[in-house]
């Protein structure tokens, strides 16, 4: 029995299931495989998928780093197969897409689309036509219209599915970053009334006149008993894939380029000022080691360290969290939210930051061995003990792997810290939540490759039954508990 899962990061959204899903053959589902994805293998695939879409009809698909990589990857070129289709190539990272001309129009991208704040339009050189690839703010913003267009119903019957999966692996509590507006997606959780508990944090959004810091500002904080709306998630930076995470040194696979940051410092100032004016929880998605380098030089610079720490400023990722600014990071009260899933790239990292700069990349031991607390989240597969797994061998660092106590206290207590839930939740003890699990088998001595096949037999919420594997009675149903 562990307490209750509390994924401190994920992106729950609803799948297109009324787009025809572009099938690469020969590449398995997941990052090795859309990484090597070809341009010649995804319009092979695009020209087999045109007779299965109706006309106007949906053509999605997921790419990778060799696309990202590709000049060809433009509009023009996924028109010449489908012109009659709407197509969307979304990056498996989600901070890129690129659309066809098509599903531009239906999204309402315009041929000139204008720059936004923290995103960036590709354009033909020299002219203002863009070429359908769209990063960051950009892509979000389009992301965020698919989302708006799922009709409500349709997005409730995917929480459910979502809160079912949880509660079998034991997941009693999620802290999600919708790309919906926060009020659409408060809708949505008040009608699915789910019986695990959810922080919605505010996934915030720019456009041509700059930030919207105030999105979703006049929203409760506990509209439900089991709904809590707190926090503000900006964007600083994008990732080693599309080589846009910012480093201090060059990527080793292209030599002169380091990246760059989504905002300018002057904004970096703004979103300090604006959670110490409001004092709503601050969330920076940091990557590179430069950005981490900034942010914290901008929070030394705007308020004392001592006044920093109650805040509980998170970084997301934190991949470039190095040696060097860890000591800064701890006296500024950094809270680090690590994604173990993200460990398993090590070819794709040695690419890109070379062998000597990984080894002092993504750090997990080093943040605990300087007090700084640290919380795991899923951003992507939601089974836990597939990020416990990965967070005790650390196949990208492995002198920075946790013990499985660590990992599991990071994915509980950590977590429930993250969220300033730690008076309530996060160990068990008389005066504490009754969020729990049982479990299938002893995640702290079974061999490791076998932790990701446990599941929950049991989980409680506040107390109550959510999810039973009726291991104990074997005439009954298990199953999902209303």
């Amino acid at each position: 029995m562990i307490p209750g899962i509390n994924d401190a990061h994920q992106h729950q959204g609803s799948k297109l299931t009324a787009a025809v899903f572009l099938e690469i053959k020969g590449r398995p589902p997941g990052p090795d495989g859309w990484d090597a994805t070809t341009w010649e293998e995804v319009l092979s695939a695009l020209a087999e998928a045109v007779p299965k879409a109706p006309k106007g009809g949906m053509i999605f698909g997921i790419i990778g780093a060799t696309i990202l990589d590709e000049p060809r990857a433009t509009r023009f070129e996924l028109d010449r197969v489908a012109p009659d289709h709407r197509v969307i190539l979304f990056a498996w990272t989600d901070h890129d897409g690129i659309l066809n001309t098509a599903a531009m129009r239906a999204l309402g991208v315009a041929e000139d689309e204008p720059d936004v704040l923290g995103g960036f339009v590709y354009r033909l050189p020299g002219k203002q036509t863009v070429t359908g690839r769209l990063g960051e703010q950009a892509h979000w913003r389009v992301l965020r219209r698919i989302g708006e267009a799922i009709p409500p119903e349709r997005a409730v019957a995917d929480l459910r599915a979502f809160a079912v999966e949880a509660a079998q692996f034991g997941i009693t509590s999620i802290q999600v970053m919708s790309a919906l507006p926060p009020e659409r997606y408060l809708d949505h959780l008040r009608t699915a009334d789910l019986p695990i508990r959810m922080r919605l944090m505010r996934f915030l959004t720019t456009d041509t006149h700059g930030r919207n810091p105030r999105e979703g500002a006049g929203l409760p904080v506990h509209p439900t008993p089991r709904v809590t709306i707190s926090g503000s998630k900006w964007v600083l930076d994008g990732t080693p894939i599309e080589r846009r995470a910012l480093l201090r040194a060059s990527y080793s696979d292209r030599p002169g380029w380091s990246g760059r940051m989504n905002f300018p410092e002057a904004e970096i100032r703004g979103m300090l000022h604006e959670t110490i004016a409001g004092r709503d929880p601050l969330l920076l998605h940091i990557v590179g080691d430069k950005t981490a380098e900034i942010v914290l030089k901008l929070m030394e610079e705007t308020d004392p360290e001592a006044h920093w720490k109650g805040r509980r400023v998170r970084f997301e990722h934190g991949e470039g969290l190095t040696p060097d600014l860890i000591p800064r990071a701890a006296k500024l009260g950094i809270v680090m939210v690590q994604n173990p899933t993200h460990f398993d790239l090590r070819k794709l990292y040695t690419k890109r930051w070379g062998e000597e700069r990984l080894k002092q990349f993504q750090p997990m031991r080093s943040i605990l061995r300087a007090g700084i607390p640290l919380a795991i989240g899923s951003d992507g597969p939601m089974n836990p003990y597939l990020n416990v797994m990965l967070a005790t061998v650390h196949p990208a660092n492995p002198a920075e792997a946790l013990t499985r106590e660590e990992a599991v206290e990071a994915y509980t207590r950590g977590s429930a810290f993250a969220e300033f839930a730690e008076a309530a939740k996060g160990i068990l003890a008389p005066g504490k939540l009754a969020d729990l699990a049982v479990l299938s088998q002893d995640i702290f001595t079974v061999p490791v490759g076998d932790l990701p096949k446990t599941r929950s037999v049991l989980t409680l919420v506040g107390g109550r039954i959510i999810y039973d594997g009726k291991v104990l009675d074997s005439d009954a149903n298990a199953g999902f508990v209303k």
